[in-house]
């Protein structure tokens, strides 16, 4: 009576066992999409593709493109296609082992099925998922693809620049190949053992991966497909299942408890419900509860069965997996509840980020900060929940000028935003600053109590952080987060001085705002 619900409960953990696995192959494509976006959408890339200049288009490709970068980034192979698809750029690096790789995805007429790569290229056959929502839509597809050293997962973008405006000079692929080091991660994310395979022509009815996790019944293991470009059988996952088979009902130890029990048929019955059907059944009724609502938790109770402890340790080690990844993801939404823009813990995060390209890869960025200029008044006025409404809007229309996935606007506090643009020119960042200030004479929120304007304005205090090439920091690389912080507040009180609804601007080396931190904050230039 009971082996058909330990049975059921045990199919549920390999289903999520495998929904588990689909999660994690998903989790670590996610990193290369990033990167490759970040590259193809760049003001850099862009005049790359544009120059003529063979000593520009060598610095170019020596220093975005050393072996240092596939390190840090965990590619393997980096690719530039024109917009005829004919290879601008190839190189390959094995990460791991720091040797040269030699790719042959760039030679379409021995290999005519890589076409696919292009982001332009409409495929017969689709990759794991469908072509990527890129952010503002750019054209940008992903999958796995074979190569001389083995499958590979890619990532292609169309390149544009940094505000998506020009035509489209090409697109940009980059790969990592999936290894075993690839293999050992992927299995870091899952309670059960995974193994890679390669796939034939056999294999093609296979499930592919992401597919369907329903499972009929138990099994040891569960294998999923994973096409190439061409929709062809490429790679098979094969997951070993921690529970395959459920735990024996009659052993020797029952048979003896069955004698003993003959002899007080009363105190048997107590002894059994107390030792094994009620121990089962809150088991079974516990996962399927659990499955039920969805409420990723642990199994508290001690099983005085043996193979139920058994069932009930692996349960836990899925359910702690699972756990300790949603904490993960939990910790990385860093939301303000207002505005639904990111808050100061969030900016932060991203400002220790673009403090460290400073320090690695000389990336200067430029910080702002934006107050909504006589907010008191407006509350005082019309009332807090206006404030609140005007706090949301202003929010929305800083946000739009935001199109880069790595740059941010954040609400800083109160009525205080502050913001992020990695690495922009100085025209390109004049234009952006006029934008901010004039969306908000189109956005024509009343104000009836300001000194400024009849409608909601806000000043800007700006810090650009120049990179110098070469520079070695003294210190900690987010000694330079906090002096630009403090320079742009200080040219948001200057901008504010001069009568509101303005910007002011301070430029300052990388070399000038590291000495800053050993001067006072009245010191500040």
């Amino acid at each position: 009576m009971q082996l058909p619900l330990i049975e059921n409960s045990l199919v549920k953990l390999s289903e999520q066992e495998l929904t588990s696995l689909s999660y994690a192959f998903q989790q670590m494509r996610k990193p290369l999409q990033t990167i490759n976006y970040d590259y193809a959408v760049w003001d850099r890339t862009y005049s790359y593709m544009k120059s003529n200049s063979a000593s520009a288009k060598k610095y170019y490709e020596k220093h975005e493109y050393s072996d240092d970068t596939f390190k840090s980034l965990k590619v393997d192979g980096v690719f530039i296609f024109d917009t005829q698809n004919l290879p601008v750029f190839s190189k390959g690096f094995n990460h791991r082992n720091d040797i040269p790789l030699t790719f042959e995805l760039m030679d379409f007429k021995r290999h005519p099925q890589n076409i696919a790569l292009s982001p332009q290229t409409k495929q017969a056959f689709p990759p794991i998922s469908s072509p990527l929502d890129s952010p503002n839509d750019v054209p940008s597809i992903h999958g796995v693809i074979a190569t001389r050293y083995g499958p590979a997962i890619y990532s292609s973008t169309s390149i544009l620049k940094s505000d998506r405006s020009g035509a489209q000079l090409g697109y940009l692929v980059f790969i990592r190949l999936i290894d075993e080091g690839f293999i050992t991660e992927l299995s870091q994310y899952t309670a059960a053992g995974v193994e890679m395979a390669m796939a034939d022509a056999t294999d093609a009815n296979l499930t592919r991966l992401g597919a369907n996790t329903k499972l009929n019944k138990l099994t040891a293991t569960s294998e999923r497909l994973i096409t190439n470009v061409d929709g062809k059988p490429l790679l098979k996952l094969v997951l070993y299942h921690t529970n395959n088979q459920p735990p024996p009902m009659l052993d020797y130890s029952v048979f003896i408890l069955l004698a003993e029990m003959s002899l007080l048929l009363i105190l048997a019955y107590f002894l059994y419900s107390y030792l094994l059907i009620n121990p089962v059944r809150k088991l079974a009724a516990d996962i399927k509860e659990m499955d039920k609502s969805r409420d990723i938790k642990k199994l508290k109770y001690h099983y005085p069965i043996t193979e139920l402890v058994k069932v009930a340790t692996h349960f836990n080690a899925l359910m702690g997996t699972i756990k300790e990844q949603t904490k993960q993801l939990n910790e990385q939404v860093f939301i303000d509840k207002l505005t639904n823009i990111p808050n100061r813990r969030g900016f932060e995060q991203r400002l220790e980020t673009y403090c460290q390209l400073l320090a690695r890869q000389q990336i200067g960025f430029t910080l702002i900060i934006a107050d909504v200029d006589h907010f008191k008044e407006y509350n005082d006025t019309l009332g807090h929940f206006a404030g609140d409404e005007a706090l949301i809007k202003v929010a929305q229309t800083l946000s739009q000028q935001f199109y880069r996935a790595e740059d941010i606007c954040a609400r800083f506090g109160g009525e205080e935003f502050i913001m992020l643009f990695r690495d922009i020119p100085d025209e390109p960042l004049q234009r952006k600053l006029d934008a901010m200030l004039h969306s908000f004479t189109e956005l024509a929120l009343p104000h009836p109590s300001s000194a400024t304007a009849d409608v909601v304005t806000v000043s800007l205090g700006v810090c650009k952080v120049i990179a110098v090439e070469d520079f070695q920091f003294r210190s900690d690389a987010n000694i330079i987060g906090r002096q630009a912080a403090l320079l742009a507040d200080k040219a948001l009180y200057k901008a504010k001085s001069m009568g509101r609804n303005q910007y002011t601007k301070v430029e300052v080396s990388v070399t000038q705002i590291e000495n800053l931190e050993q001067d006072t904050p009245t010191n500040l230039p």
